[in-house]
């Protein structure tokens, strides 16, 4: 018995590797979670110093795929929303104590391959749906920020970086298109999907690879599809999951 735990973006190239990346499917699926950030300034400081890092939801918009956090991120994970480069940039993050940065990801449909054998090369191709919810997230997150007392929004898009209230933020970001905004990817998964689908599934509903005998799989690449929020528990109730079936004899 080998149990595969690589991730979806190892797992594929893995069983390639070691001649068990027949089936077609195997490295196709990728979901990514594709998130976008944008950060509020305050006259006040709203760091969160030295303290343990804290997160808040709003699930409002979850419903539709959308998921807005907000956490006491370090200056470097928020800079990127900050414009300017050089000396700016490091003025800008001097005062990142007065920042409050939002971030929300998008429960995408799965639009990304993995490629290669002993390299990793990925394909994603974002859904036309999952474009116009990260427009829609973005809105979202600067009306909520302008709610809570922003003095200004800063949206991580190049050409028009600020807006000092909503109407003049629903402007900017009018013509904006969503290969314009700074969006990053986290929680790969579905790359080995478990599923009764024989075609379309590379394992079968209890995790075992098809075509071969004696391999499982056990990690992030089973899930079929985004589980629309961090997916630790989930892939940790999958392994567990595989496993316990294969340890019943089912």
């Amino acid at each position: 018995m080998v149990v595969v735990a690589a991730g979806a973006l190892q797992t594929p190239q893995l069983l390639r590797r070691s001649g068990l990346g027949a089936h077609p499917a195997l490295g196709r699926n990728l979901s990514v979670h594709p998130a976008l950030s944008v950060a509020g300034r305050f006259s006040a400081p709203v760091g969160g110093g030295r303290a343990v890092l804290q997160s808040v939801a709003v699930e409002e918009l979850h419903a539709d795929g959308i998921l807005i956090e907000a956490t006491a991120a370090p200056p470097g994970m928020s800079s990127f929303v900050l414009p300017g480069v050089g000396r700016a940039l490091r003025q800008a993050l001097e005062d990142t104590e007065h920042l409050a940065t939002l971030g929300a990801m998008i429960a995408d449909r799965p639009s990304g391959r993995v490629l290669g054998r002993r390299g990793t090369l990925l394909r994603y191709d974002l859904d036309r749906r999952d474009a116009g919810r990260l427009l829609r997230a973005q809105r979202a997150m600067g009306r909520l920020l302008f709610a809570a007392g922003a003095e200004e929004v800063l949206t991580g898009v190049p050409h028009a970086p600020r807006a000092r209230t909503m109407a003049e933020l629903e402007a900017l970001l009018a013509d904006v298109s969503v290969r314009q905004l700074h969006v990053s990817a986290f929680h790969p998964t579905g790359t080995a999907a478990a599923g009764a689908d024989e075609d379309g599934s590379p394992a079968d509903p209890v995790g075992r690879l098809r075509g071969v005998r004696g391999v499982l799989i056990a990690d992030g690449s089973v899930l079929p599809s985004c589980p629309e929020v961090n997916p630790q528990l989930s892939i940790m109730a999958a392994a567990l999951a595989v496993t316990d079936r294969w340890l019943n004899g089912t």
